[in-house]
């Protein structure tokens, strides 16, 4: 059976010469992989640009229980944006979030906390200008780990303290190497309690956001099954740098 859907596609793999599995954070079913048939010539050749990452979609999805990809039909973009496409440091940026995204939302069930937090994020990111979004990625990061519930608890840090990354708090002394520096985890508290219009009040340089970056990248790791090295921080060490 039929039914509307909504959607943020994360990203796409090519299956063969006719289709691609795209997999897109709905808003009724959460992270589903669906096939999305390619279309090589004419009027529907344009349909094929609905795949570029974090495009926003409405379409007819179709869930089969127990398939192992789904079926949409009729698929359009309800919000295109103005700037991320055109903006090599944003468009850099929104590569890094889909694969951080794909690994981050894997099996991920609905959510529509999250679904919402992505959507309003994205739209600020199009409109804001680029000097606002260096440290957009980082903030993506942690509220998606907020809305999946592994953010780290900052109700107990005091200065001076750092973040235990396995424990997911703010500590003097953690017993193992698996923390930020006490410098490091001030600015992590700073953007854990500001909204995208200021996250540029913790300031960072660009060594201090790589640093940050793998960091956060290995917190995900120790909380998230199979999460890996994300392969795109090497596209956003050369942006930073």
């Amino acid at each position: 059976m039929w039914q509307e859907e909504h959607g943020i596609l994360i990203g796409a793999v090519r299956h063969n010469d006719r289709t691609s599995v795209a997999r897109i954070f709905t808003q009724t079913h959460g992270m589903v992989p669906f096939i999305w048939f390619l279309s090589k010539s004419g009027k529907n050749a344009s349909r094929n640009t609905l795949l570029q990452p974090l495009t926003h979609l409405d379409f007819q999805a179709e869930y089969v229980p127990n398939e192992t990809l789904h079926h949409l039909k009729d698929a359009k973009n309800s919000m295109p944006y103005k700037d991320i496409p055109f903006n090599p440091v944003k468009s850099a940026i929104s590569l890094f979030l889909s694969e951080f995204l794909t690994h981050a939302l894997h099996g991920e069930q609905a959510n529509p906390g999250l679904y919402r937090f992505l959507k309003e994020s994205l739209a600020w990111f199009d409109s804001a200008p680029i000097t606002s979004c260096a440290n957009f990625h980082t903030a993506v990061m942690l509220g998606t780990a907020s809305h999946i519930g592994i953010c780290p608890n900052i109700s107990e840090y005091k200065p001076g303290y750092v973040l235990d990354m396995r424990e997911g708090c703010f500590t003097p002394e953690p017993q193992h190497t698996d923390f930020m520096t006490p410098e490091l985890s001030y600015k992590l508290y700073l953007l854990l309690n500001t909204s995208y219009d200021k996250i540029e009040d913790a300031p960072l340089t660009g060594q201090q956001r790589v640093m940050m970056l793998n960091l956060l990248n290995s917190y995900f790791k120790l909380h998230v099954p199979l999460f890996p090295t994300l392969k795109s921080i090497e596209v956003l060490e050369t942006v930073f740098g």
